[in-house]
């Protein structure tokens, strides 16, 4: 790990090192690196660090940000036609059964318009987390609608705590869905959050908050543990 600018901490990772995560980035901007290698994603994650995209240079580029947005497993919103759509015989879902499918699926989505158009998960992201899920790290989220998937998620998951990547619908409600049904595992395996890292509309309205750094790297250190 290498410190490249002192005004606003920026790091290369050259190594699988990563920085305090309560020192204060530039516009939450950590640092770069050439790869995304497993044992770089499990410590960049275990401390609260995430790649968001791949930089024209190939450099992925990875943020600590200032304000995360998490979903607690037994808030998620519910509402009568959620419910009635679970209960229908014509959904299915399945957890690990498709990751590939999910996370390209998930890559047809346009990133913020800050980063530029088209997707942060490139194919090189594609690669690194089907690694991730290959070795137990990562899974993925499916719901389908009469026998065809149409929706799921996907993220990383470390002890007690799961990052949520993306998601996506091919159907009306199939992220919804995938999300309501993912919580309720989460429950029944004692996972009691979900990291949701940057804010959305659509996040907020399934009942998502915002909470500040400190208070998630805190939470986040007991989860990794278990607790």
């Amino acid at each position: 790990m290498i410190k490249v600018d002192n005004l606003y901490p920026l790091y290369f990772f050259d190594d699988y090192q990563f920085p305090n995560p309560y020192e204060e980035f530039q516009d939450g901007l950590a640092g770069a690196s050439n790869d995304l290698h497993p044992q770089r994603l499990l410590n960049g994650y275990s401390k609260g660090f995430f790649p968001w995209y791949q930089a024209e240079d190939g450099k992925f580029h990875w943020y600590q940000i200032p304000e995360r947005m998490i979903l607690y497993t037994d808030k998620v919103t519910r509402t009568k036609n959620l419910n009635k759509k679970l209960r229908s015989p014509n959904w299915e879902f399945s957890i690990n059964q498709k990751f590939e499918e999910v996370i390209k699926n998930c890559a047809t989505i346009k990133r913020p318009i800050h980063m530029g158009a088209g997707t942060w998960i490139s194919e090189d992201f594609i690669k690194a987390y089907t690694n991730l899920q290959k070795i137990g790290y990562a899974l993925s989220v499916e719901a389908y609608y009469k026998g065809e998937l149409v929706g799921g998620l996907y993220g990383v998951g470390i002890g007690k705590y799961f990052s949520g990547e993306s998601m996506f619908a091919l159907k009306s409600d199939a992220s919804k869905l995938a999300l309501i049904y993912f919580c309720d595992l989460c429950q029944e395996n004692g996972i009691k959050w979900i990291d949701c890292q940057s804010g959305s509309e659509h996040l907020i309205r399934m009942g998502a908050e915002t909470i500040l750094k400190t208070e998630f790297l805190e939470k986040l250190e007991k989860a990794i543990k278990g607790e």
